[in-house]
């Protein structure tokens, strides 16, 4: 005797001012979401008949709430949860290269595979308590190549996020562990093929042009393409990448990528800080996602992506933390000073880097992971959050961005596939104090062996 089909959650939001722009005025007073089997089934305003809910639903109260689409984070690292606050004897980087070898090299070596799960961990509960309910993270641990990202997306998954992971392939260790992280990309793509209830996702990871050679660039794009995987690197982000790549091949990054067959729809080409027209041009011909992540660029010092440019060209462009920090509307706010800053006009970019967040990070992570996500609207999965604001001017459709940007908004609650993973801001599934202090410990031992 076949068994009864399990019957599907049913989860209702109801009482908030809903952000659905497709429906009608856009904010919906009054407003109530149904989300069954994890994806919103209907969306309304007023009334809400307990007929449309099914059997004993969840009931999430949003009343005088803001509630919208969960945010999206298009570029990460968790392996640098654990660095936060670190002091390092001597550390007095004086170009961008000094930094990565003074700081981020010696730090990913040292991590163990404990220090993957619980950095993983830590960060994906700090993300959603920012609102962000995807992520595409970059992993690199040198040391503990082989299944660290079976410990990365274990972390990710008991945190209660959505996303994708990838192992930062690399010569720089020499071309046996080049080798270790192109299977590792490989075994863990394998592996969620046969989980299909997982909400992480697989890309080849890839670090930089400028620390690949021929033979490893070509390894990794013949067994990506066996296996149907994009590619997530870093690209153009200081000069040395484009000097290197001049020197070496004479040819700039873009160009050398694309001739490698990096470059496609499926590829997140991080940064494209020193991109120059015509590989601007080229980026646009092969539809590649460019990822800006200017909190870290103005950091790093390595310069402003020229985004307004690439936005203009019709090239797909989103933005990424890459790991400074976990609210992404941070990032959004310091690409507009940054674009406002190198184009000389105090009203550039407002619209433009709207969409970038809200429209073209749902888009490259919908794509990604084969799911709808980013937008309140029926078919579209469940990952919402839900914001306290008591707002002292209007607000309307139209203006919800400045809100956003410029007012004091808490996050309250947090759904992902429609069930809620933060609750007045902390999370639901993990001890956070318990959490916490796992993390000092290891961040401690972690430090002492850097």
């Amino acid at each position: 005797m076949a068994k009864p089909k399990r019957a599907k959650a049913v989860t209702v939001v109801k009482g908030g001012t809903v952000f659905a722009p497709k429906i009608r005025k856009g904010l919906l007073d009054d407003g109530w979401i149904i989300i069954k089997g994890g994806k919103i089934t209907k969306i309304g305003e007023g009334d809400l008949k307990k007929t449309a809910t099914g059997d004993r639903p969840t009931v999430v109260n949003a009343t005088g709430k803001i509630v919208l689409p969960g945010f999206i984070n298009c570029h990460t690292h968790f392996y640098s949860t654990l660095a936060r606050g670190i002091t390092l004897a001597g550390y007095s980087p004086r170009n961008f290269k000094e930094r990565l070898e003074s700081l981020w090299w010696r730090l990913d070596k040292a991590l163990t595979y404990e220090d993957c799960y619980w950095s993983a961990l830590v960060g994906s509960v700090l993300s959603l308590k920012a609102g962000v309910t995807t992520v595409f993270d970059h992993h690199s641990s040198p040391g503990s190549i082989d299944k660290s990202l079976d410990a990365t997306a274990g972390g990710m998954g008991e945190a209660g996020i959505r996303g994708s992971t990838c192992y930062e392939v690399t010569d720089r260790d020499g071309q046996d562990r080049a080798s270790l992280g192109i299977y590792e990309n490989v075994r863990f793509a394998r592996a969620l093929k046969r989980d299909r209830r997982s909400r992480i996702g697989s890309f080849m990871g890839l670090h930089a042009s400028f620390t690949l050679s021929l033979p490893t660039l070509f390894r990794a794009r013949d067994a990506a393409n066996d296996l149907g995987l994009g590619f997530h690197l870093h690209v153009a982000e200081d000069m040395s990448d484009v000097r290197d790549s001049q020197k070496k091949y004479r040819r700039r990054v873009v160009t050398r990528l694309s001739e490698a067959g990096i470059l496609s729809k499926k590829t997140l080409a991080i940064h494209c800080v020193h991109v120059s027209d015509s590989e601007i041009m080229l980026l646009r011909k092969t539809g590649t996602n460019v990822i800006t992540c200017p909190r870290s660029n103005l950091s790093n010092a390595v310069g402003a992506s020229p985004v307004g440019k690439m936005f203009r060209h019709g090239i797909r462009v989103g933005f990424g933390s890459d790991g400074f920090g976990y609210n992404i509307l941070d990032d959004a706010y310091t690409g507009i000073l940054a674009w406002r800053l190198a184009e000389r006009l105090p009203d550039a970019g407002s619209v433009e880097t709207r969409l970038m967040l809200l429209r073209n990070n749902p888009i490259i992570a919908s794509r990604a992971l084969d799911i709808k996500l980013g937008e309140v609207a029926e078919g579209h999965a469940g990952d919402l959050v839900i914001l306290s604001y008591d707002s002292p001017t209007p607000l309307d459709a139209n203006n919800l961005w400045a809100h956003l940007l410029n007012g004091e908004l808490v996050v309250d609650k947090v759904l992902v596939g429609g069930k809620v993973v933060v609750e007045d801001g902390r999370s639901c599934l993990v001890d956070e104090t318990r959490v916490f202090e796992k993390a000092r410990r290891l961040a401690a031992d972690l430090w002492r062996r850097i």
